[in-house]
């Protein structure tokens, strides 16, 4: 054909030109649609398959929980100091006239009965049970089963306090619709997406609405989300107002509707959306606001509290009841009509709903112990056969909540006192800020009750309690005298005992040259002197007598570290430990010899319900009994009259006993106590060492003491006397049995034949006239404490005090 016939049709016709050019539009046009559904479609097929990996990793990282302990009720508890009340509000049990359901007590004035609910501990399955707690007054006398039986204790469920993987918050719980009450489902769907079961994601019709507003007023500023778009915002890490990042919402809720059920959409909608934020914290899902805004389970909600949860979706700080409570009955009762015009409600229950006030309770607290749950994190990591595969473990653990709450109100308090008491503790930057840790251990078993490792876990992760290695100054002196009045340890050829006299004058040891504090020495102390008055130079002298390699091989016998240096300065702690081990050696002189390491993980159980990891016990006898209530008879001396004697005058009224600890120049403050039930270390410094100004005994102390006025109780036993012991009443400067001459006395427990038996020849009268006869070693329980005798105001110098001053003086020489 020539080249003037193109264009032509059948019978040499040319095609018109339009025709022509309609179809190559047509063709490009079918093209380019073709490929914007192939992009559409890959883009929603990789869309489908990341969202469908993040709910995986959500579910998983929600099934990965870290356990508290249960809450065990005993015969002879105390509410108060147990906290049970506080405890049942924690966990949302509501306070009813009768309790006939799980979550429900009721109290009386000489009884308390509690619905338990159903929990597990590790492959132990517990059903729903009553409770039965006859009271007198605060104190629980019998408790009883539904049947009237008697119990010795019982139990309620432990509870989430944190994750094991990253994204999932400790917090967050998980609903079944059909656990919930419809008027609160039904309201739900009302007010936020009346058309949620019949939109396939997004609704056409609110969609043009808002568009034509948006349009008018030129930005984006009306809201059109349907139920599953909101959902949709929780998986974007964008915050932006832009169509781009709606245009993505829009793709992820049509994923969503593709990957999910309805129900299962609004599941997660209820157990996710953002309720505003508490103490800074987020809260996350309508049953975590409930709670905190109603302390009820979401379960429990009336209608008037499920419309004004409901409510706070759309704008959740503005309509804060705490904040804005009158802009938030405003908004509540918008839902009421919506409920009342859907009928999701009668006329009576609007009418009763509207008349109702918003009753906020005081909030619970947050179930927080990162530093723990961390901790617990690194150990699950490295159980054998894991592999660091933590999806679906249930990680049951050995923390108190109780103790926790208190043992970190106690570190901030006493933070906030140091720096508001002494201004050149503040810093201005948060990383050169003071910091703190604090731990807690069980006695009987050294199970971790409480974690602190700093004051504040979104500034710093770092674990001041289990991973910083600081020196433990004084608090190691009595490790040292552990190794001194151990017989089976002591390489000396007689033991000391307490009233073992020991040199206190500067001296040298190789060219080391310890000091006391503030450079005072008395010439002669015993040993128990120089353990309450933490006095370094005769500490450092038994260290030299005892050897370096002594003291390191029963600080290990204890459980502290593994790189200790073989050099005296390690007497008066100049090596480096970590607060957890240091509180865990106290914790064998608690016990009465008896080490338990502490731990933190009671079991594991996998995702399959398989029992993976059972804690052991690996109790031991490291001191001999005797002994080991030596050391606690010394440092009760130190709330007494030494280094930790305010103490007392802080509210310790039960018995205890502990050591304080201050390193050089004041870089590092410690306390480190107990009673016979629980052991408590406490640190306070600088990360990057710097001067306190002032001991341990002002900087860590008022922590221990606060923390342990909250859970031990005025009538806590005595530690228990072993066999083996004696007392007597000795003088704490000479040794010798104290006269009614001597200033101070204190009765001091011996093992059975070293008992002192010379009478104090330090003080004055033993020449000018016989002294009254010296309190003899008896193997009887322990004596009370002997009152320190009251000096005279203006003492005058007579032939007695003459004559008595030369007594004392060839006392000294020959002693």
């Amino acid at each position: 054909m020539a080249s003037g016939d193109k264009g032509r049709g059948r019978g040499g016709r040319r095609k018109p030109e339009w025709r022509i050019g309609g179809w190559r539009v047509a063709t490009i046009a079918g093209a380019a649609f073709l490929l914007l559904c192939f992009a559409a479609g890959f883009y929603l097929a990789q869309l489908y398959g990341e969202i469908s990996e993040l709910i995986e990793q959500r579910r998983a990282a929600l099934n990965s929980a870290i356990y508290s302990a249960p809450t065990v009720i005993r015969s002879g508890d105390d509410l108060g100091t147990t906290g049970l009340l506080d405890r049942l509000n924690h966990l949302s049990y509501s306070q009813v006239a009768v309790a006939d359901a799980p979550g429900e007590y009721s109290r009386g004035r000489d009884a308390m009965t509690i619905y338990a609910r159903a929990f597990q501990v590790g492959l132990s399955d517990y059903a729903p049970s009553i409770i039965k707690l006859r009271l007198d007054g605060d104190r629980v006398e019998a408790i009883a089963d539904s049947f009237g039986v008697s119990r010795r204790s019982a139990m309620l469920e432990p509870e989430v306090v944190g994750r094991l993987l990253a994204g999932a918050p400790a917090e967050r719980v998980e609903v079944v619709l059909g656990d919930l009450k419809p008027y609160f489902v039904r309201g739900l769907i009302a007010t936020e997406d009346r058309w949620f079961y019949y939109h396939p994601g997004l609704d056409p019709i609110r969609v043009i609405e808002a568009a034509l507003v948006d349009l008018r007023s030129h930005r984006l500023s009306q809201g059109a989300s349907t139920i599953t778009q909101q959902l949709a915002r929780t998986f974007l890490d964008r915050f932006d107002r832009s169509f781009g990042r709606k245009f993505h919402e829009l793709a992820v809720a049509i994923v969503l509707e593709i990957r999910l059920s309805k129900n299962e959409i609004l599941e997660r909608y209820i157990s996710d959306v953002p309720m505003g934020a508490y103490s800074g914290t987020p809260i996350e899902g309508m049953p975590e606001a409930s709670r905190y805004i109603f302390n009820k389970d979401l379960r429990q909600v009336t209608p008037a509290e499920a419309a004004t949860l409901i409510g706070m979706i759309q704008a959740p700080t503005l309509y804060d009841p705490r904040r804005h409570p009158q802009a938030c009955r405003a908004r509540r009762d918008t839902v009421l009509a919506v409920m009342k015009r859907d009928g999701v409600i009668d006329e009576a229950a609007y009418r009763a709903a509207l008349a109702s006030p918003i009753d906020v309770t005081q909030p619970p607290g947050l179930r927080r112990a990162p530093y723990f749950t961390d901790y617990v994190a690194g150990l699950a990591e490295k159980i054998p056969g894991l592999h660091g595969r933590l999806e679906g473990l249930k990680v049951y653990t050995t923390l108190d909540p109780k103790m926790q709450a208190d043992a970190a109100a106690a570190v901030t308090e006493n933070l906030e006192q140091l720096e508001k008491r002494h201004p050149h503790l503040l810093r201005a930057r948060t990383k050169d800020q003071l910091e703190s840790a604090m731990v807690v251990l069980d006695v009987e078993t050294g199970a971790i009750r409480a974690m602190v490792g700093g004051r504040d876990y979104s500034s710093s992760q770092f674990n001041r309690a289990a991973m910083a290695e600081r020196q433990p100054g004084s608090a190691f002196k009595p490790i040292v005298y552990l190794a001194a009045l151990d017989p089976e340890r002591s390489p000396l050829s007689s033991p000391m005992t307490l009233a073992t006299t020991l040199p206190d004058h500067p001296m040298s040891f190789n060219g080391w040259t310890p000091v006391n504090y503030e450079h005072t020495y008395q010439g002669q102390v015993t040993v128990v002197e120089a353990l309450f008055e933490s006095l370094n130079v005769p500490t450092a002298w038994v260290g030299s007598q005892l050897g370096p390699a002594k003291i390191v091989q029963t600080a290990h016998e204890l459980g502290i570290g593994e790189d200790l240096p073989t050099v005296l300065p390690i007497s008066i702690g100049a090596d480096e430990t970590t607060l957890l081990e240091l509180t865990g050696a106290y914790q064998v002189f608690a016990s009465g010899g008896l080490q338990d390491p502490p731990y933190a993980v009671e079991s594991v159980v996998d995702g399959a319900g398989h029992l993976i990891y059972h804690h052991e016990d690996k109790e031991k006898r490291a001191i001999n009994p005797s002994v080991a209530f030596l050391i606690t008879g010394a440092l009760k001396q130190v709330l007494r009259y030494g280094t930790g004697a305010a103490a007392t005058s802080l509210g310790v009224d039960f018995p205890a006993a502990g050591k304080t600890g201050t390193t050089q120049d004041y870089h590092d403050g410690y306390f480190i106590g107990y009673t016979p039930e629980l052991v408590c270390g406490v640190w306070v410094g600088f990360d990057a060492p710097q001067s306190l100004g002032m001991p341990g005994a002002r900087a860590a102390l008022p922590a221990w003491v606060s923390f342990m006025n909250q859970n031990v109780p005025a009538d806590s036993p005595d530690f228990p006397e072993p066999s083996g012991i004696v007392y007597a009443t000795i003088d704490p400067q000479s040794g010798g049995l104290a006269t009614s001459y001597c200033p101070r006395a204190i009765a001091l427990p011996f093992l059975i034949g070293t008992a002192p038996t010379r009478i104090c020849t330090l003080h004055a009268g033993l020449i000018a006239s016989a002294p009254s006869a010296p309190v003899p070693a008896t193997a009887t329980s322990a004596p009370p404490a002997v009152a320190r005798p009251e000096p005279s105001a203006s003492p005058s110098p007579s032939s007695e005090s003459v004559i008595g001053a030369v007594a004392g003086f060839f006392g000294r020489l020959f002693h």
